[in-house]
Parts: structure tokens; C-alpha cells; sequence
């Protein structure tokens, strides 16, 4: 074995490091991350993150390949022998050894033709693709992912967002994330609730790493980006940001976590966040007004913004499914309803009391019928809110160059309603539980290097993030 390395704290920026002095290798790692994700994903912590691995003979031989390649002088990039985790909604090759879930039994057996363009590019790039991480949880549907990284699973992951999925889980475990604006990763072999919407990102435990992964993800659209590294900066000049006011971003009493002093405690944080940034150099801006979503009211009833996102979501999900079901080269399903009886036929094996008691939201989309004019209708609104009169009048009446709310809220919804890239950054601890929680970052369409500036000056300034107490977790299930 190589150097030892504390899994819970070593980024892929230093294993690199390890890597080129030859301290280890690709093989030590993947024997590493393998042996922390056997001792707490269905033992120890028992945090079930990942949902299915890798034959280990089949990642050791790919190790050893790259390892090769680099003594060779072919290191293929930034990334080359990094272990990553991708979430069980992207497409792998079968000959991966892998199956391809979406966290559902009835396509534990389907296979896809291929890998989703996404999972190739990281391939293609020098990453070892571990395992496939668990989705649909607590937080958001790339929990897994979330989870995998700030266990030790993997320094670096995958996942996808329509509406907090990917960023919403990684501020719980104070992981930086980053989700592009949509249409700028291809989502092809990726199973999407909302084309309008969904978009990939990974998550990661700092800023160059996400970066890295990043650059690759946009590849799979367009080669020839400048990398985002050109935007990572250590300080604050030339940055101005907006703050929307986090009191009027809180979210409804009934579907908060009912959390002592947290309230208090990150109000007076977000003060001096601000006051923070400026002392070093930033302009902020704040408060900033964008209306929250329970606030933009869009008809007569008392419907709001956020009823017309979800059924645009609603409306989607149904084609979504089944396109990326005709994808495949063997399925049991083939639609919304096949899936539909099935779990009706599965009830054991299907539901879950808490986290999935019933498939209504299937039901839903399968009776969902909404005409395209009527869609587009809802979705010029949700522009209307988030972008025209949110993000784009913010940007151009202060002149900042992002826009920063709390996660523990419906800000990501800014995001989804405008369609424009979001990010979440670790910000604190609540003091009464220990538990992560962060900040949203948005910026305008296809302005992600935006984002990745004030991501890497706030990363220069902030706390680093403590070290998950697995061992605790690990008595808590005892």
C-alpha cells in the first residue's frame, strides 16, 4: 500500500499529489475507498449511500491500466485515477458491472445500451467509476451522492437536480455543488423528471475539485469552454454580490426541522458573512428583493409560482421515464403505467413506510395531460418571477455579479423557475444538533464562471468544514 490518508479529509486535488510523487496509486486508492465504503455503507454508520459497486477485480485492473498511463507520462488529465461515485440515474455500460436502477426493483435488470454521455466523458477523463449512489431520500434525490462523499466513499461525485436534488443534500454535509444551467450538459442516458429543468453537477469537498468535474461535465456540450479554473480567484476583488434577506426567504413552519436557536443563529452568521466579505475586499449589496415563491401569487384561487414549477414538472415527468426507457436495450417496462403495476405487484419490495409509502407522484404523472402552449404559458410566468423580475433586475439595478439566500429555504426554486445555474457552499453548524447547513449561489444563464469566483474567494476566507464523526453515527446505530 501507498501513503495513508484520512478519506474523510483528502480531496482529489490531493491525491493528485500523492499520485505524481508517487506516494500511491490508483490501485491503493480504490482498495482504500472500497474498504471504507464496505465498513460504514451497510455496516458501521450504515448510511446506505451507495446502492451497488463495482466488481473490485474490474476497478483493480482499470487502476492498474492508469497507473500505467501515468508512469508512462499520459496522465489524462487532472482527474486521472480518481475514484468517483455516480448516481444510479445515470446509464453504465453493463460490462461496468453495474446495474442501472433509478433506485426502483423493476429495472434492476434492465440494460443500457451504453454509458450516459456524462459517465463516458468522466471515463474518458481518467476517473474509476466505484459504484452507483442511492437516490430519493431525505434532502434531496442525490442524497447518495452527498452522503458518499462527505463519508469517504469517494473524494468527488455525480448527481443531477431539477429542484434542489443536487444541492439542497450537499449543503446537509457542507460539500461544495454545482448545477448548471439547463441544456448545457447533455442529460443523455440520464433519467430526467423535467427536461425543462433537470441538469447534472457534482458535488465535492472543494472548490477545485468540483471545478475539475465540472469542466468535464460541460465537455459532453461543447469541447472548446474555456476551463472554469480561468475564474478561480483567493480574493474578493471585483466581486459584487447581492443578499436577499434571509427572514423573508424562511421556510413555512410545517416544513422546517424543528431545531432550537437555529433561527437566531443564522441570522447572526449571515451578518457576519457579509460584513466578512466586505472586510476583505467585496462589495455587497443587501438586502436584495426577489419575491419568494409562496409570495408570487398567479391566480385567482391563490395558486403561487411554485404550484405552476410543479406542474410543469408533473407535466414532463411521464416523457422523461419513457424516453429514457426506450433508451434501453433490455427492459420488463416500457411506460409510466407497466412501472405502475408493477409495484403494485411488489408491495414488499417497492414501498417503504417512510420514505416511500405510495407512488403517487407516478400516478399523478401518468394522468398528467398538459398541451404544449399551456406549458410553455407556465413556464414564461416562472421566467417572468425568478428571471425578469428576480435574478436579471437584481443583477442590473445593483450590479452584482451573483446572488447568494439560504439553502434551508425555496431559494433553489429562483433557480428552476429562471433556469439559470445555482450552487450551494458550506456556510455553518446549527449549534443545537451539529447538522451542515449552507448558502445558495445564483448567477445568470451560462454564467457558472461567475459562480465559481465567488465560490473560490469565499473558500479562501471561510472556516474549513469539520470532520464527520462516523464513529458517533456508528454508536447512534447501535
Amino acid at each position: 500500500m501507498g501513503a495513508p490518508f484520512d478519506v474523510l479529509t483528502t480531496t482529489a486535488a490531493d491525491l493528485r499529489v500523492l499520485l505524481e510523487d508517487g506516494s500511491t496509486t490508483c490501485v491503493d486508492l480504490v482498495e482504500t475507498y472500497l474498504a471504507q465504503i464496505e465498513k460504514h455503507n451497510h455496516a458501521g454508520a450504515k448510511l446506505h449511500a451507495m446502492i451497488s459497486l463495482a466488481p473490485k477485480d474490474h476497478l483493480v485492473a482499470i487502476a492498474r491500466g492508469l497507473d500505467e498511463e501515468r508512469s508512462a507520462g499520459k496522465a489524462r488529465g487532472p482527474l486521472h485515477g480518481i475514484p468517483i461515485i455516480v448516481k444510479d440515474a445515470f446509464a453504465t455500460d453493463p460490462a461496468l458491472g453495474m446495474p442501472t436502477t433509478v433506485g426502483s426493483y423493476v429495472l434492476l435488470d434492465s440494460r443500457p445500451k451504453q454509458n450516459a454521455s456524462a459517465v463516458e466523458a468522466l471515463i474518458q477523463n481518467g476517473l474509476i467509476i466505484l459504484g452507483k449512489s442511492n437516490l430519493t431520500a431525505p434532502g434531496g434525490s442525490s442524497t447518495g451522492s452527498a452522503v458518499g462523499v462527505a463519508a469517504g466513499f469517494s473524494p468527488v461525485s455525480l448527481g443531477t437536480e431539477t429542484s434542489g436534488s443536487l444541492t439542497s443534500p450537499a449543503s446537509r454535509v457542507a460539500l461544495y455543488a454545482l448545477k448548471f444551467t439547463p441544456g448545457s450538459v447533455s442529460m443523455e442516458g440520464v433519467w430526467e423528471v423535467a427536461r425543462s429543468y433537470d441538469t447534472a453537477g457534482a458535488m465535492a469537498k472543494n472548490v477545485i475539485d468540483l471545478v475539475h468535474v465540472s469542466d468535464i461535465l460541460r465537455q459532453t456540450m461543447d469541447d472548446c469552454k474555456p476551463s472554469l479554473t480561468e475564474n478561480i480567484q483567493n480574493t474578493w476583488q471585483g466581486l459584487s454580490v447581492g443578499f436577499v434577506d434571509i427572514e423573508k426567504w424562511r421556510l413555512l413552519l410545517d416544513t422546517k426541522d424543528p431545531l432550537p436557536g437555529y433561527d437566531e443563529q443564522s441570522a447572526r452568521e449571515y451578518l457576519l458573512a457579509i460584513d466578512k466579505i466586505r472586510e476583505h475586499g467585496g462589495r455587497v449589496v443587501h438586502p436584495v428583493h426577489i419575491t419568494p415563491p409562496e409570495g408570487y401569487i398567479v391566480d385567482e384561487d391563490g395558486g403561487n409560482v411554485d404550484d405552476l414549477m410543479d406542474d410543469v414538472m408533473k407535466s414532463q415527468a411521464r416523457e422523461g421515464c419513457e424516453k429514457y426507457l426506450s433508451s434501453l436495450a433490455y427492459t420488463k417496462v416500457h411506460n409510466v403505467k407497466e412501472i405502475i403495476e408493477f409495484n403494485d405487484s411488489n408491495v414488499a419490495t417497492e414501498f417503504d413506510e417512510n420514505l416511500c409509502p405510495n407512488q403517487n407522484g407516478l400516478r399523478r404523472a401518468l394522468d398528467m395531460n398538459m398541451p404544449a402552449d399551456e406549458r410553455e404559458r407556465k413556464l414564461q410566468i416562472c421566467r417572468q418571477w425568478a428571471a425578469t423580475e428576480g435574478v436579471d433586475k437584481v443583477i442590473l439595478e445593483h450590479e452584482v455579479d451573483v446572488i447568494v439566500g439560504p439553502c434551508d429555504s425555496f431559494f433553489a426554486g429562483v433557480g428552476v423557475g429562471a433556469q439559470y445555474p445555482l450552487a450551494s457552499i458550506p456556510f455553518g453548524y446549527v449549534e443545537s444538533s451539529g447538522r451542515p447547513y449552507g448558502l445558495h449561489v445564483i448567477a445568470r444563464a451560462h454564467e457558472e464562471g461567475k459562480i465559481v469566483s465567488f465560490m473560490s474567494a469565499w473558500e479562501s476566507i471561510w472556516p474549513v468544514r469539520r470532520v464527520p464523526d462516523l464513529t458517533a453515527a456508528e454508536r447512534s446505530m447501535l
